[in-house]
């Protein structure tokens, strides 16, 4: 089983030390790397393909620009999964490591999913209640639309959510009805 959080914090762990722009460095070089080796024709892994693939980017890197300790980090990071063959896995890996260097700056990701656009209003509402609640310094919202929530919103904050749509009420109400109704039908048998 793959766990990307592992490799994340390994990758992060590791560029942390020379601070947040060397994370930010080392994710968008990662980024690069995964894109092209991504769009290499065939399946590449292992061993000779790691080795072939390292001189390729470190050839590539050298009429580019100095290398630097993140950009170091990140081909260190490819070869090793091509190696591994994990390399299918990487985007999962990509994303950890956002999360952890959103976390490290104080940054809380939520998602907003309304039935329409969401307002202003209740979109700056949201950030400052959120905010208060949780300390964090600022916030990435992303924002869907999703009709079938009729009204209200659902949010996802991390791996809570809090839904405060007309569909899930709707839920809640049918689960209530349904275990009492259940409940009255055995009182009434009795």
């Amino acid at each position: 089983m793959f766990f990307p959080e592992h490799w994340a914090l390994a990758f992060f762990r590791v560029l942390e030390k020379e601070g947040n722009e060397a994370v930010e460095e080392g994710i968008e070089t990662l980024e690069i790397l995964a894109s092209w080796v991504s769009s290499l024709p065939g399946e590449v892994f292992g061993r000779s393909a790691a080795r072939k693939l390292e001189k390729l980017i470190r050839d590539a890197m050298a009429h580019i620009s100095p290398v630097t300790p993140p950009r170091e980090t990140a081909v260190r990071l490819i070869v090793f999964m091509v190696r591994k063959n994990v390399i299918q896995h990487i985007d999962p890996v990509i994303t950890e490591i956002k999360k952890l260097l959103d976390k490290k700056r104080g940054l809380l990701s939520v998602t907003v999913e309304c039935a329409m656009p969401l307002e202003h209003e209740l979109e700056e509402r949201i950030k400052q209640v959120l905010l208060k609640q949780t300390g964090a310094a600022g916030l990435e919202i992303t924002k869907t639309v999703n009709p079938e929530l009729i009204g209200g919103y659902r949010l996802r904050v991390g791996d809570k959510t809090i839904d405060a749509s007309i569909q899930g009420r709707l839920r809640k109400m049918k689960t209530c009805l349904s275990e009492e109704g259940g409940n009255l039908w055995q009182i009434s048998q009795t």
